[in-house]
């Protein structure tokens, strides 16, 4: 039962090609919003490395509003990817 459960959130979170724009956007906005500036700062530089972030960002970021959540949903989406990620590895040593 546990295996399953581990299986099921490391697919819902960890699909690479498409991120998932309903719960798993709404997970990553509350993550991201409880996360401390320290921790969004350093992950935000990260993923801007990754090509094509930074002009999906500078496209999104003519907006003054978005221009503070949208490094924080980045730092969520970091998170569940992560916990994802987590999971299925949790799930294969249960194997």
């Amino acid at each position: 039962m546990l295996k399953e459960v581990l299986i099921t959130i490391g697919l819902f979170f960890t699909n690479f090609f498409v991120p998932d724009f309903g719960s798993q956007f709404l997970v990553a906005l509350g993550i991201g919003l409880i996360l401390p500036e320290k921790v969004v700062e350093p992950i935000h530089k990260i993923i801007l490395k990754i090509p094509g972030v930074k002009k999906f960002e500078s496209v999104l970021s003519k907006n003054k509003r978005l221009q503070t959540i949208i490094p924080r949903i980045i730092a969520g989406y970091f998170f569940t990817y992560l916990i994802g990620a987590i999971c299925l590895l949790l799930a294969y040593l249960l194997g």
